[in-house]
């Protein structure tokens, strides 16, 4: 009976990486494809039960993944049909962490562990290397094995509001100001 169980007991622990979910987040390796490494599971292809909402103010944008109740996500943002992630996201709600995806800290967002999130809303904050458009790209797992991969935002138009665009705006109102001194 005990060597009975020791062989189950191995058997599990053999099996085990192969059907447990990952539970700490997106491995790297999932950052291009954005599909996650759950073996002997395929996608789903029909509606998601998910959409992403934004908000744009200028170079943050507040994403919030809407729908059911889910386990996992990997989050990014890039430019339309490129394969990058783009931009930093800030410190990420409970339960969700920030992941360095093609070597560049913050750059996408995971889950940290399988408790349940609804609704949860994101910060995304701009490189501000160019203006431009950007989509919002969201794999969701419901369970290890429902889920749906690269789940598109709307386009959102992101204008960099930071201080080379504000110095710009001090110095024509200096250059006003001692015009009209010069006037006086």
């Amino acid at each position: 009976m005990e060597t009975l169980c020791l062989v189950v007991l191995g058997l599990l622990a053999a099996c085990w990486p192969a059907v447990s979910p990952l539970p700490t987040g997106a491995p790297l390796t999932s950052c291009e494809s954005m599909a996650p490494k759950h073996t002997d599971v395929t996608p789903q292809t029909g509606p998601a039960p998910y959409y992403i909402m934004i908000k744009n103010y200028t170079d943050k944008v507040e994403v919030t993944v809407m729908g059911r109740s889910y386990s996992g996500i990997l989050l990014e943002a890039r430019y339309p049909n490129q394969t990058m992630a783009v931009g930093t996201w800030a410190q990420p709600p409970a339960n969700t962490k920030q992941i360095a995806c093609f070597n560049k800290m913050n750059s996408a967002i995971t889950h940290s562990n399988t408790e349940l999130k609804t609704n949860v809303t994101y910060t995304w904050i701009s490189s501000c290397s160019k203006n431009g458009t950007i989509v919002f790209l969201a794999t969701v797992a419901e369970s290890r094995t429902i889920y749906w991969i690269k789940l598109t935002s709307d386009p959102v138009r992101v204008t960099c509001s930071g201080s080379a665009i504000n110095l710009h705006g001090f110095a024509a109102l200096v250059v006003l100001l001692i015009s009209a001194v010069a006037v006086l």
